[in-house]
């Protein structure tokens, strides 16, 4: 099963190139909007299967779309514990999940979702963050991603971003990259592993951890 959660925010149109390509490659889907996470679908007439949150950042245009498309609406009270994007995240049982949140906008919702992530990670669900420009593969313990960069069809940057101040990442060995590891250790608070780029733009990249919790994070440079 393939979960595509939707955020609200300033997500840019790339986002929903990548939302309409994620559905359209499988039926065995399930699309969740957040909230504000309506309005970039109603722009773009892609119908959700289900929206969740307060309903406190929708537009009245993206309102009249789930109304008239019958969508079902999870409501939930503005005084909760939990973010609309924690919520939806807690709906996907199984199976792989797109995150698709802006990295601009509010500091404290990605802060929040890089957190989120994780701890996913942790727990075995295979997930990425992504914006359709900007893509976060969040890895936990001993991992390993492989990210192919085809579909950015751009030059990418490519920085790995220790979570833990607490704990090093161990044994970082990557493949494709022009600044290579092998087998190195990595610390949070330093920009050592930042801005990297692959020697191939058209070819897949590798990283792979032994222990810790890293943020490898592929953009479009330019």
């Amino acid at each position: 099963m393939r979960y595509i959660i939707v955020t609200g925010g300033p997500l840019p149109d790339d986002a929903a190139d990548l939302i309409r390509s994620l559905s359209e490659e499988t039926e065995d889907k399930v699309l969740i909007a957040c909230d504000g996470g309506c309005d970039i679908l109603a722009r773009h007439n892609i119908v959700p299967d289900l929206v969740v949150g307060d309903m406190d950042s929708i537009s009245d245009k993206g309102l009249e779309f789930i109304k008239f498309n019958d969508v079902f609406v999870e409501t939930y009270p503005v005084e909760k514990d939990w973010t609309d994007t924690e919520i939806a995240l807690g709906k996907a049982e199984d199976g792989e999940i797109f995150l698709v949140t802006p990295f601009s906008g509010r500091p404290d919702h990605t802060l929040a979702n890089y957190q989120l992530i994780l701890n996913l990670r942790s727990k075995g669900r295979k997930i990425v963050m992504t914006d359709g420009i900007t893509y976060c593969y969040p890895l936990f313990g001993e991992d390993s991603v492989k990210i192919d960069l085809k579909p950015l069809k751009k030059p990418v940057a490519v920085s790995l971003v220790p979570w833990n101040f607490g704990e090093e990442v161990k044994g970082v060995t990557t493949k494709g990259l022009y600044y290579a590891l092998d087998n190195a250790d990595l610390t949070a608070g330093s920009s050592f592993s930042f801005s990297n780029h692959p020697v191939d733009e058209n070819a897949r990249i590798a990283v792979e951890i032994k222990a810790g919790r890293l943020l490898v994070i592929a953009t479009i440079a330019d």
